[in-house]
């Protein structure tokens, strides 16, 4: 199985320090930027082949890479047009393989990923009581279903069970819906991907994630969380202490 890493997006909120830097190469440690520490625990999940698509300040992120032959680099000049488009162009390199999909502005330790595994396509790692996020208000949430599946995912559900940690286990169909909303919206997100496939009746599950660490690294608040006590968790759990 592959994993697949977006690390396209601009990150505004985080501006000025993404000016001139992609969110993805911002540090939560000295010498560690957040994607590398996202591939670091994708590997430690046991994901030996990753697939990163670049957008912003991609050619930045490309040499960051560079000589990496486990790493194969994706662009997404449309990256304005939100994940689900930098999803799209992963296909290619994908193929029809199952994949991990995760967000390189977002933290979490290595259990999560294989609890992704674990459930397998078509699932996404749930928590419902996150201890580390910054902003649950402008967390992405999700409404579950019967049986362990997910009705509903999106920032403006008014009533919700749980929060996306955003971490997903995949297969061709997310490339599927993501084909069909790009001819359909201008802007394409995950999340849309996952409501459209349950909306033709293709289930999708929750991966049980409560108690595990994760961030969602989009503010600067949420960066300095980063960089303390999880940081350090996460570590921990791939045998490594912070610099």
């Amino acid at each position: 199985m592959l994993g697949v890493v977006l690390a396209a997006g601009r990150g505004r909120r985080l501006a000025p320090l993404t000016h001139r830097v992609p969110k993805a190469l911002l540090e939560v440690a000295r010498g560690l930027p957040l994607l590398e520490l996202s591939m670091a625990v994708l590997r430690a999940s046991g994901l030996e082949e990753l697939v990163v698509v670049v957008g912003y300040m991609g050619d930045k992120i490309e040499r960051a890479l560079a000589g990496r032959p486990d790493v194969v680099v994706v662009k997404n000049p449309e990256y304005w047009r939100e994940n689900g488009i930098s999803l799209l162009k992963a296909e290619e390199a994908v193929g029809s393989e199952e994949f991990i999909l995760v967000m390189a502005d977002h933290v979490f330790e290595p259990e999560i990923v294989r609890r992704a595994l674990a459930t397998g396509p078509l699932c996404l790692c749930v928590d419902r009581e996150p201890r580390y996020l910054a902003d649950p208000e402008e967390a992405t949430k999700v409404r579950l279903g019967p049986g362990g599946t997910i009705s509903a995912l999106g920032k403006g559900l008014r009533t919700w069970d749980a929060y996306d940690t955003g971490v997903f286990a995949c297969n061709r169909l997310m490339f599927w819906a993501a084909g069909e909303l790009a001819e359909r919206s201008l802007r394409v997100s995950v999340s849309d991907c996952v409501n459209f496939l349950i909306s033709h009746g293709i289930p999708f599950r929750a991966a049980e994630a409560t108690g595990l660490a994760w961030l969602d690294v989009d503010t600067h608040d949420a960066l300095a969380r980063a960089r303390g006590e999880l940081l350090k968790r996460i570590l921990g759990g791939l045998g490594a202490y912070p610099p």
